[in-house]
């Protein structure tokens, strides 16, 4: 873990959430998304950025929201492994965060379900869940947005 870290900070629902600028490529307003019947969940279809074919990912699903399908953002990012189209209801900033804001997340809060959940950030009283984007998708729902993104091309 770095002495601190730089999210790029945006809603899900009422909740916060941040994930690593390292690792994002763009933030994206308003795209047109293509739905892809018959793939998982948590895929509501693709998009097509700057002639590259991405999987969108939504996180209302992942986490159990009511997804009504209004998204205001969507938060390009590229892991080692995947790249993925996030969708979020609003980016709220760019910002540091120092090291003793940072505090791994409650063991009661932990499941194999929410291992890309490891660390909170207290800023200015409010909570921000981190993610772990590397670890966001199973080895098996990896495989198949690698395999759905490969058949695009």
């Amino acid at each position: 873990m770095s002495d601190y870290i730089k999210p790029v900070v945006f809603k899900v629902g009422n909740e916060m959430y941040g994930v690593d600028i390292n690792l994002v490529q763009s933030i994206e307003r308003e795209i047109q998304v293509v739905p892809v019947p018959n793939s998982m969940p948590y895929i509501k279809g693709i998009v097509n950025l700057r002639s590259e074919v991405i999987p969108v990912y939504s996180l209302k699903k992942k986490f159990g929201l009511v997804d009504n399908g209004v998204s205001e953002n969507t938060i390009i990012i590229d892991t080692k492994n995947v790249k993925l189209a996030l969708e979020v209801d609003e980016v709220v900033e760019i910002g540091d965060i120092e090291p003793e804001n940072i505090v791994p997340m409650p063991e009661i809060a932990l499941n194999a379900q929410t291992q890309y959940m490891p660390r909170v950030a207290n800023v200015d009283g409010n909570l921000i869940i981190l993610l772990d984007v590397t670890e966001l998708l199973s080895e098996e729902e990896e495989a198949v947005v690698k395999q759905m993104a490969e058949d695009m091309k």
